[in-house]
């Protein structure tokens, strides 16, 4: 499991909408935005279900994941990792309270991560 640095972390919290991809079994790519993600920890980041359909259908059926993230002094982040989809528990729960009233909360999607990249360097 890789490590968040903290730079990553303050541009996750300064980023409104972010770029989300998943595969099916077939390697049919997948992206989204997504507008809903935050960090749990140092290994792990939140993404709140509330509209995904392939995306949630790529996670059931291989659970890998990758997202970007901008810096605008060092550049962009891209964190791969492999995603578990959560309706039930505490992230969940906080998925309830977090995402507003007028939108679905199906499931949290939890993120752990395993590599990190700034740009083609990896730097976890």
């Amino acid at each position: 499991m890789a490590q968040l640095p903290d730079a990553v972390k303050e541009a996750i919290t300064k980023q409104d909408v972010f770029p989300v991809a998943t595969s099916n079994q077939d390697c049919m790519p997948n992206v989204i935005y997504i507008g809903y993600l935050k960090v749990v920890n140092d290994e792990t980041v939140l993404i709140a279900d509330n509209y995904l359909n392939k995306t949630r259908d790529n996670i059931l059926s291989n659970g890998k994941i990758s997202f970007v993230v901008r810096d605008e002094k060092k550049g962009s982040y891209q964190i791969k990792g492999t995603a578990e989809r959560l309706t039930e528990g505490d992230l969940f729960d906080e998925v309830q309270k977090w995402v507003p009233d007028d939108l679905p909360k199906v499931a949290a999607i939890l993120v752990h991560v395993e590599e990190i990249y700034n740009g083609a360097e990896q730097i976890s």
